[in-house]
């Protein structure tokens, strides 16, 4: 995954970093940097990330 691909992950769904972040167990700072291209996305984090838009009805934080 990508910084473009993150960032328009985070434009449709309309969820903020810190949302996101929030799920997928990282801050909205580590998402930010992430989404800006900043800072590597490593494929753990992509592979969560995707797992949480497929079962976004059934994942909640903690």
């Amino acid at each position: 995954m990508q910084a473009q691909e993150l960032q328009a992950i985070l434009d449709r769904t309309g969820m903020t970093h810190a949302e996101l972040g929030e799920l997928v167990g990282l801050s909205r700072v580590s998402i930010g940097t992430m989404a800006r291209g900043q800072s590597p996305i490593e494929k753990r984090t992509a592979l969560a990330i995707r797992y949480v838009l497929e079962h976004r009805d059934h994942v909640e934080a903690d």
